[in-house]
């Protein structure tokens, strides 16, 4: 076993990672009808590529085989629906027969993968964002996940979901209970730990309010003994650390952009990216411009919604400006 103590890392009875670029939960639950020599495991995410799931499916096969044990993948559980979550989702089907679930929010962009291209684009993206990183081979579900949906494990264990919003359109946090009601939970990107959010200030955000109250959802959870970023460190017990970080990441951004409505009367929105990115001294590529791009959006119209900016159409080009004080 000494060989797969870094590619499995046991968290609780039952319930593994495997340590990635997107960090895959494994939870098992015993057939008692063939006296614990066969398990169903349900896998959290699936990483990027068929390359991912290969790795994936090789440490399962591995990991059982030195259990003595045979298993079967039962499904497939998808916190949310961005192609570095569900892009070997296909192949882990394919290979192991195995159902497809996500929330009823994600399906669309999930069977329709150019959704998210478009969504960054703002239009039919270019050929630079039709590629595995943006538009994964499409994702057909089988099951849409509840709030309230329970599957009872074995050994007094219990499988929940919590919907998180401000990253993606419908996040489902996995909660994996034991009988002592501890827990070990899985929220996607609705959590960034240090090492993740100190390297990448801007993640990217849909709705940097929604995401605040998700990130103040989680420290509410009692009884957690580790909470697995898609991303990064794990966190241990006290995830409020990781969270306040978070927040001031988004609060820093949001000052970022108040501040370069106050170096001009008024702002594209390309101007406010540079500004922003510029203050964080980075240098973006084409996929970080897009992300960076998207994320400072999505704050500005949020911001436009509470009339903390304004936004007006002149000489054919969209600017925004701060509201006259009076």
């Amino acid at each position: 076993m000494d060989n797969l103590t870094a590619r499995i890392i046991e968290l609780s009875s039952g319930v593994y990672v495997i340590p990635g670029t997107t960090n895959v939960g494994v939870v098992t639950n015993e057939n008692l009808s063939s006296n614990g020599s066969s398990v169903d495991v349900y896998l959290i995410d699936s990483g990027s590529t068929e390359i991912d799931g290969e790795y994936v499916l090789d440490v399962l096969k591995a990991f059982f085989e030195q259990l003595g044990q045979t298993f079967n993948v039962k499904a497939i559980i998808t916190t949310h629906g961005h192609p570095d979550h569900c892009g070997a989702h296909n192949f882990l089907k394919q290979e192991t027969g195995c159902q497809l679930w996500a929330a009823k929010h994600e399906q669309g962009a999930m069977e329709t993968p150019i959704i998210q291209g478009t969504v960054l684009w703002g239009g039919y993206p270019p050929h630079e964002m039709r590629t595995l990183f943006f538009m994964p081979s499409p994702t057909y579900l089988d099951h849409a996940i509840k709030a309230d949906e329970i599957i009872e494990l074995s050994g007094g264990r219990r499988l929940s979901f919590m919907e998180l919003n401000g990253h993606s359109y419908q996040t489902f946090c996995a909660i994996i209970s034991d009988k002592n009601d501890k827990k070990v939970i899985f929220p996607g990107d609705n959590i960034f730990p240090r090492n993740e959010i100190i390297n990448h200030w801007i993640p990217l955000i849909l709705n940097p309010v929604q995401y605040m109250e998700s990130l103040d959802k989680l420290c509410a959870i009692e009884k957690v003994e580790w909470c697995i970023p898609s991303h990064g460190d794990f966190l241990k017990r006290n995830i409020n650390e990781a969270a306040e970080l978070n927040k001031i990441a988004i609060i820093s951004t949001r000052t970022c952009i108040l501040d370069s409505l106050k170096t001009k009367k008024r702002m594209t929105v390309e101007d406010i990216v540079k500004y922003v990115a510029d203050k964080n001294d980075l240098q973006m590529t084409f996929s970080q411009y897009a992300l960076v791009y998207s994320t400072v959006k999505s704050y500005i119209a949020v911001m436009h919604d509470a009339r903390e900016i304004k936004m007006e159409v002149s000489d054919n080009k969209l600017y925004f400006s701060l509201p006259v004080q009076k």
